[in-house]
């Protein structure tokens, strides 16, 4: 049985030992005087810049803004930038912020605030994440208090996707320079409508609506998010009364949660995909392996085991909806196709050939289960699979060290949704990422990195899409779900990103 710390329980417990919550403190004219969340995650820093770690953004964007914000459905619209104009070479970006904004120490942004945080910190040197993104710039040269120029070292066509990006929040030069790198993970000033008010490492952040945010303001005043790890004991606060959303339940739990009227539940496509990492060498340098291998996995077995059915099964390495998705492009689940191409190459069930397959166990919801599941399948068309288990930072070092097994399981998250954030740096050779390493793929790649026009850089996606199937680069199994659990009393619209945005919550 799975254990609940004991400030969760004093929470749960009841005098006389009943249930203790009531219902939350609604306002009145829809507003929510107190939301509860329980959440997975604590941010690993209060700079907002430092990680690109997706689960934390959730915190960080109730907090700070982002230069282009998106819909629920990662269409991009204006934030901080009212405009955003790519040169047609994609060698510069013209930008126009508002200039109605204050960070929440009750300074004015302006366009250096947009500089120190896309140019003047990756300069220095800080060790941030946004430097993955925004190396390439050479310069942001400022027009005005609300322009500015933002310069590439060779053509950057997606950068408008990486200023909505995890961690591209524009943060207060005058603070950041005030209180220092160190300084910055402990003591945030953002723009976003939100202030942090109370921090319990690990345990416990309360934020207080800013009444001044430049945008709409959310309807609950006051968000309290509950760290919890433990999906048990998110379950459990839900049911209690204790939070007011819960996330990361259960399939199980999701069902019982909607079959029982009490609660309402979601389960939410997002912008992840789980999929098979393959190498182009050794029992893989076999094309006909390649490809048995793929026509031997039942993805729907898969979901319908695993996530109930909801876990939409995928073909491409992208998810329906997104820019290079063709929703006529299939590869079917054929195990005699698979029996059969093996056969070609002197394989068959008594005579298998012989991989060894990495997964993690606990990285994301039932990958070690579904590499089980994987490996039974493949036993059956005559592939032997000797299944280990590593740890995410184990399959980086792996991989750096070509060491990685021939076969893994892994999983990408993309809360842009465009191409380039998937296949195109699942497999750049120059990223750490990229298992399948061929000419053929370098060839195709690097010119689609840095494509100025749209049209034709989605339309080479497509292209690369399927020849990374058609040639068994990789195996793609299911979108990734977000499961939410939420009380009666309010409503909730998820993001396909995984975002849980207080503007989306209302009360019912």
């Amino acid at each position: 049985m799975k254990t609940i710390d004991r400030r969760l329980f004093m929470q749960l417990a009841a005098v006389g030992g009943g249930a203790l919550m009531v219902k939350p403190d609604f306002a009145f004219a829809g507003e929510i005087d107190n939301l509860s969340i329980a959440w997975t995650t604590d941010t690993a820093s209060w700079d907002p810049n430092q990680r690109l770690s997706p689960d934390p953004q959730t915190i960080l964007k109730m907090v700070f803004d982002q230069p282009i914000d998106m819909t629920s459905d990662l269409k991009l619209v204006p934030g901080l930038l009212t405009e955003w104009e790519l040169a047609d070479d994609a060698m510069s970006l013209h930008v126009t912020l508002r200039d109605d904004v204050t960070f929440s120490d009750g300074t004015k942004m302006t366009a250096e605030d947009f500089r120190y945080t896309f140019f003047e910190r990756v300069q220095n040197g800080e060790e941030i994440d946004l430097a993955v993104g925004f190396g390439n710039v050479t310069d942001i040269e400022v027009l005005s208090p609300t322009e500015a120029v933002m310069r590439f070292a060779k053509p950057f066509p997606i950068v408008a996707q990486w200023l909505s990006f995890s961690a591209s929040y524009i943060v207060s030069k005058a603070h950041a320079e005030k209180v220092g790198p160190e300084g910055m993970k402990t003591d945030p000033v953002g723009t976003g409508p939100y202030v942090l008010t109370e921090y319990q490492r690990d345990s416990r952040i309360v934020l207080t609506r800013r009444d001044d945010y430049w945008g709409e303001l959310p309807s609950a005043k006051q968000i309290t998010i509950e760290i919890i790890p433990d999906p048990t004991a998110r379950l459990a606060a839900l049911e209690s009364g204790t939070v007011d959303i819960a996330t990361e339940l259960s399939i199980r739990d999701v069902k019982r949660l909607q079959q029982s009227g009490a609660f309402n539940a979601v389960t939410n496509p997002i912008a992840r995909i789980i999929y098979i990492t393959i190498r182009e060498d050794g029992v893989f340098a076999d094309r006909n392996v390649r490809l048995a291998a793929h026509h031997a996995v039942d993805k729907a077995l898969l979901s319908k085991a695993f996530f109930g059915g909801d876990a939409v099964t995928i073909d491409l390495p992208t998810i329906p909806g997104m820019p290079s998705f063709l929703p006529d492009f299939h590869f079917d689940y054929d195990p005699d196709k698979a029996i059969e191409m093996l056969a070609a190459s002197g394989y068959g069930p008594d005579n298998p050939v012989t991989l060894e397959f990495a997964t993690t166990n606990g990285q994301f919801p039932g990958d070690y289960d579904i590499a089980r599941a994987v490996v039974t399948m493949w036993e059956k068309v005559g592939i032997k699979a000797n299944l280990t288990v590593i740890t995410e930072s184990q399959w980086y070092d792996l991989n750096a060290s070509g060491k990685l097994p021939a076969a893994s399981m892994f999983v990408w998250e993309n809360g842009t949704g465009d191409p380039e954030l998937f296949a195109g740096n699942m497999f750049d050779a120059d990223l750490p990422f990229a298992t399948y390493r061929t000419d053929e793929v370098t060839a195709m790649i690097k010119p689609l990195l840095q494509e100025p026009d749209y049209e034709t850089r989605i339309k080479g996606y497509e292209e690369f899409n399927k020849y990374l199937i058609e040639e068994g680069a990789m195996i793609p199994l299911l979108q990734a779900i977000q499961t939410i659990g939420y009380r009666k009393g309010i409503e909730l619209q998820p993001w396909a990103n995984g975002l849980i945005r207080p503007e989306a919550i209302t009360a019912d």
